[in-house]
């Protein structure tokens, strides 16, 4: 599955949830916001229909770079200050912590033996 700017755009409601000057904040100073909210990311994830599943799947085996990419493209559609902020080269560690520690959570709590 390929992901897209369309993509970000049709889920723009979660990237701007958050004031752009907190996720600015945020994104400095590489905050793991996946581990604070780990029972929300457990529990969305849990009622996702299989499509949308694969969609995170999707985008949890991408490179960064090429993630940062698809939010540049939003960003310049949409102008959404928030798309902005996460396609800056400076928010890449930000980025890779929070996918890092959803692809964790998921993980654990999804493939359990």
């Amino acid at each position: 599955m390929k992901i897209t700017e369309d993509d970000v755009i049709e889920s723009l409601e979660l990237f701007t949830r958050v004031p752009s000057f907190i996720l600015r904040r945020w994104a400095r100073g590489r905050t793991n916001l996946a581990s604070r909210f780990r029972s929300q990311i457990i529990e969305g994830y849990s009622q996702l229909s299989e499509s949308d599943r694969e969609r995170v799947r999707a985008v949890l085996q991408m490179d960064v770079s090429d993630i940062q990419n698809i939010l540049e493209a939003a960003h310049l559609k949409t102008g959404k200050r928030q798309l902005g902020i996460l396609a800056d080269p400076s928010s890449r560690n930000f980025i890779e912590i929070n996918l890092g520690e959803i692809r964790n959570i998921l993980s654990q709590e999804f493939h359990r033996d």
